[in-house]
């Protein structure tokens, strides 16, 4: 029969049990996301991986500090350390009180930015509502194939070290990775300089931009289009008959109607 002594129990929860953090800020630069912050006193811990779920990252704020330099308010972590050492620090999930969307209903989804910026993506039972306050953008774009090349190309690049801390292997161990292909950027700043392709929403107007346009009702024939230059009132073009479109002016430069 072992005997738990209270300093052998002490030491055990210390090495073997979890932690909450306070994150003071996010390193985003690496291939796997880090942090740094700190769990019990005096304890304070930089270069922590922080996993993100495949398919979805996010970038925690920094904390805000007093004047004595001590962490006023910022983001909280669940701590693992694997194999019970505590040299071996994993950061779990994060959440901030200051920027969290609550007070949703049950079943409701929902993304959200900081508090300042009122952007969500709330998904509700009366639908989807993707929402910024009116000096904001919401852009929904296509980018070309080489736009995305030269997000992951350009720049100084995290090095092949920042895998899993370590150089890596390519053959898998450990969970280490080939450096061949590692991670993408955002896109949506070049898009927003160089895409030809988009649907814009802001607080003056909403705009959209592309080589052909084309708006149908839903007998699929009745439509408007914008094609080669040219507008088109009242059908397709291929399928209707159309002619210019004479106003007391003269003749349209290049709005033409449906005349079948």
């Amino acid at each position: 029969m072992h005997r738990a002594t209270p300093r052998l129990s002490s030491f055990r929860a210390y090495v073997a049990g979890g932690s909450r953090a306070l994150i003071d800020k996010i390193d985003d630069g690496k291939f796997m996301q880090e942090m740094a912050g700190g769990m019990m006193k005096a304890e304070y811990r930089d270069k922590i991986e922080a996993p993100q779920n495949y398919g979805f990252t996010s970038v925690v704020q920094a904390a805000t500090k007093g004047a004595d330099g001590m962490i006023d308010q910022c983001a909280e972590g669940f701590m693992m350390f694997l194999g019970g050492s505590r040299f071996l620090p994993k950061s779990g999930v994060m959440d901030d009180r200051r920027h969290r969307m609550w007070g949703a209903e049950e079943g409701d989804v929902g993304m959200y930015r900081l508090a300042s910026d009122l952007m969500q993506l709330h998904l509700t039972k009366d639908g989807g509502f993707w929402s910024a306050l009116t000096k904001s953008k919401l852009r929904l774009q296509l980018v070309d194939k080489d736009q995305q090349d030269g997000q992951q190309q350009g720049g100084a690049s995290p090095s092949a070290h920042d895998v899993s801390g370590s150089a890596t292997t390519g053959d898998g161990a450990g969970g280490q990775q080939s450096s061949k292909q590692m991670g993408q950027k955002p896109v949506y700043k070049k898009g927003v300089q160089n895409s030809k392709k988009y649907h814009d929403l802001n607080g003056d107007m909403t705009q959209q931009v592309n080589k052909e346009h084309q708006i149908l009702q839903d007998d699929m024939d009745t439509a408007m289009q914008v094609v080669g230059g040219n507008v088109y009132l009242g059908g397709l073009v291929g399928k209707h008959q159309f002619c210019r479109v004479v106003t007391t002016c003269g003749p349209a430069k290049n709005v033409w109607a449906r005349m079948d």
